[in-house]
Formats: structure tokens, sequence, C-alpha cells
């Protein structure tokens, strides 16, 4: 299975080495993924083998790397190889891997003969916005067979015994010894965040209830400063109260994902927007809000029944998400208004 993409659409590719697994009981599932998603398979029951590719490496020391991957793969002798994504790498190794089954997920982009000779199945999605991401993965099954509607997708995600254990042991170092509420505000791209003084707001409301509040965010410097930015401003809002609030800790740009995952499987709800975090929270089953904005919410929404998603189109006009310049900082998440996040994680603290 070929899923050449961020973290967050690797975790929900999960779904299908699972019912792979479950409907071929002893077949040898391995993946091909960028080297930086690796975390988020590990302990994966599913897989045997995770193979990876370095985006770091440029010129020859890349094609080097990447010809070895090529004949690697022709070396197993793969039954079938997927590729669920659009790089060209990926179709090479497909095609070299002389698998008898060889398996591609349409794209208009690459409507063409050459493409098309790396493969010898076609799966065609619906028409965009109409099924969710692990719906699509699931597709692929149609070329074993499979009726993917027979399936019914649960992702993976299984935090070691030894991230728990140093999650609660952080905790603990924090002086959180009681329930409380992970907060990730961030994102890969600025047009997914909602404004800092309106997440603010929600920790402060928190707070006040006597919940602790962790804030977390990846080690990219705008999310270490935007997630600064709310911890400041919530001081702001809460220095002047009276009696007992909640502990708010702010470990920005200070976890790895194993980690991270281990903190949201002990926590009580997730608050986020459509981020790689959102997808963990659903994979570990937590009760999350979600705010979204001009994404293709049916395709990215938590894939969970214990997420409320709040979309920022039910408030005011957005852009259409193809016409999106992911350069642009201007974040598009304004028309939610604070209160309505606040009524849908009151839900969550009682």
């Amino acid at each position: 299975m070929i899923k050449l993409r961020h973290h967050g659409d690797v975790l929900l590719t999960t779904a299908l080495y699972h019912a792979l697994h479950d409907q071929f009981p002893g077949a040898q599932v391995d993946t091909l993924i960028y080297k930086e998603t690796t975390p988020l398979l590990q302990n994966n029951p599913h897989l045997n083998q995770v193979l990876c590719i370095d985006r770091k490496l440029k010129g020859f020391a890349r094609l080097k790397t990447e010809l070895g991957l090529v004949f690697k793969v022709r070396q197993t002798r793969y039954d079938a190889v997927v590729h669920l994504t659009d790089q060209w790498i990926g179709a090479l190794v497909t095609r070299f891997s002389k698998a008898p089954v060889r398996v591609q997920m349409a794209y208009a982009k690459r409507d063409k003969a050459l493409w098309h000779a790396c493969f010898t199945d076609r799966v065609v999605p619906p028409p965009r916005g109409q099924s969710h991401a692990v719906e699509l993965n699931l597709l692929c099954l149609q070329a074993f067979g499979v009726n993917p509607r027979s399936i019914r997708g649960e992702m993976v995600l299984r935090p070691s015994p030894e991230n728990l254990e140093k999650a609660d042991h952080l905790l603990t170092e924090k002086g959180i010894g009681g329930p409380f509420v992970l907060i990730h505000p961030a994102a890969r791209w600025p047009f997914k965040c909602w404004e800092d003084d309106k997440f603010a707001d929600v920790v402060a409301h928190l707070l006040k209830k006597g919940l602790h509040v962790v804030l977390t965010c990846s080690p990219d410097p705008v999310e270490v400063a935007t997630t600064a930015e709310i911890e400041r401003l919530t001081h702001n809002r809460i220095d002047a109260l009276s009696g007992k609030v909640g502990k708010l800790v702010n470990v920005g740009g200070k976890m790895s994902l194993p980690l991270l995952a281990a903190l949201l499987k002990l926590c009580k709800f997730y608050v986020g927007v459509d981020s790689a975090p959102m997808h963990m929270a659903a994979a570990l089953n937590v009760p999350q809000v979600a705010l979204f904005g001009p994404s293709w919410v049916q395709e990215w929404r938590p894939w969970s029944d214990k997420a409320t998603v709040i979309y920022a189109g039910d408030f005011g006009p957005l852009p259409h998400p193809d016409s999106i310049n992911t350069d642009d900082p201007t974040r598009l998440l304004a028309a939610i208004p604070t209160e309505v996040v606040i009524q849908s994680v009151d839900k969550l603290v009682d």
C-alpha cells in the first residue's frame, strides 16, 4: 500500500490495513510512506513492514535511495501493490514491482497512457466531497473482490506503554492531577485556524470550570508563536479571578507524535481544528470538538461518532476549497462564534 501524503492522510489509511488484515488472514501487508509520517504507524498490529521515502534527501542521494527502494519492492514479489496517491515515484514502484495486481486510484491529472501503463486495475472515486477519506481508501478493496461498503472502517493508533508512562509523568510534573482537556489550536496551513483571542476565551472558560488545559502544537515557529499568544491572552483573562481555577500548561513545540498520542489517550476530550491531531483523537475514540473552514468537510471530518464538527460555512461565506492559496496567512474560521464552541465543549464537560 503506497500513501505518500501528510500525517493525517497516513493515519486515515490505517482503516485499510485493518480491513486487509481481517479480510485476508495471514496476508503480509506492507506500506510505503514518507519518513516523517512513520511515527503514526508505530505499534500498528496490521502491518508487517513500513518502507519510507526520505524527502530530506536531495539529488544523487535521493535518486540512489529511491532506486534501491524500487529493487527492494521488486525482490519482495508482492501479489498486489496499491498506489493511493498521485506521485510518479509511487507509480514507478508499482510498475517495476511486477505484481500481478497493480491498483491505481484514478486522478484526472494523471489520465495519461504512461501513467495507466503502470497499473492493471483502476478504482474511480465518487465526485469530490461525497465520501470520507477512509471510505475512499477502502474503495481499492474492489480490486480484491471485497465490497468496501461492507467494511466498517476502523482506524488504529496505539500509544506504547512507554509513552503512556511518559505522558503520565509529564502531567504529574506539570501539576495536573485531574481531568484535563487537550487543545491543539494550530494547523499546517493558517487558513484552517481560528482566532487566538477566541481560543483564549474557550481555554479561560474551561479553566473557570475547574478543568486543566494542555496546549500543544508542532515545532513550527508560527504554531509555537500562536500557542504562546493563546497562553498569554488566557492568563490576562484569568489573572483577575478569585477562587480556584484549573491549571494551564503549554507544551507547544515539545511533543513527539507518539507522546502526543499518549496525551490524547489520557485526556477528557480534545478541541482543535482540521489537523493531524484531530484524526489522532478520532482514531483513539476520544470525544472532540473540531473546527472547520474551507476544506472538504465530508472528506476530512473526524472519522468518529464522538466528534462535534463546527463548520465556519454555517455562519458566513467561505471560498471554495479548491480556490485556497495555502501560502496565504489569512485565517478563515473567523465566522465561528465563540459561544457556539463554548456550548459544544460544555456538553463534554458534564
